[in-house]
């Protein structure tokens, strides 16, 4: 028997298994790059959810810290109410004269008259009131009930009013204790 040559020609063959390969690598990198895209988002939620923790932690926090300040002065600010129901409060009593801008502020605790405030002798009215408050022996840190008591029907009262109330929002930025009602008789 004769031997014969037998020549095989992979040509084909090889061409077909590049094709196969080029597919493969082609959708393996489209994969990889959803993967990429799909961290990315991940890691963003993440991160987005870690900011939201933190904010929400320090929300908790505040509010801790606002319940603690609370109990703090829970004490305190019972001791300014029973002192107010025993009629220990400072009275800020506005007066206005007849048909003109002239008015008084009349600033007592309990029974006790402590000072006067005129219009046409005072320019200052905050420190005027501040004098009085500090001449009677209040502490910036000490709690007090005030009450602004003044007849609206007064001619002149809305003036005199506003000009005493900005002098008492002054004084309470200065002193966060001392809590004032308005009262119209």
């Amino acid at each position: 028997m004769k031997l014969r040559e037998i020549i095989l020609d992979f040509t084909s063959l090889l061409d077909v298994i590049m094709i196969i390969l080029f597919f493969f690598v082609l959708y393996s990198t489209i994969d990889t790059k959803n993967v990429l895209n799909n961290a990315k988002e991940a890691e963003q939620t993440y991160n987005n959810l870690i900011v939201e923790q933190q904010e929400l932690n320090e929300e908790a926090e505040n509010e801790l810290e606002r319940l603690k300040s609370a109990d703090k002065n829970a004490a305190t600010n019972q001791k300014a109410l029973n002192a107010f129901e025993k009629g220990d409060y400072f009275d800020f009593r506005l007066d206005v004269a007849d048909k003109s801008d002239n008015w008084s502020l009349t600033i007592s605790f309990g029974k006790e008259k402590l000072g006067m405030i005129n219009s046409r002798e005072d320019e200052d009215i905050k420190g005027s009131i501040k004098d009085i408050l500090m001449k009677s022996g209040f502490a910036a840190d000490d709690t007090y009930l005030c009450i602004l008591s003044y007849d609206g029907e007064q001619f002149g009262t809305a003036k005199a009013f506003r000009e005493i109330d900005e002098a008492i929002d002054g004084i309470q930025r200065e002193y966060p204790n001392l809590y004032f009602s308005n009262l119209n008789k």
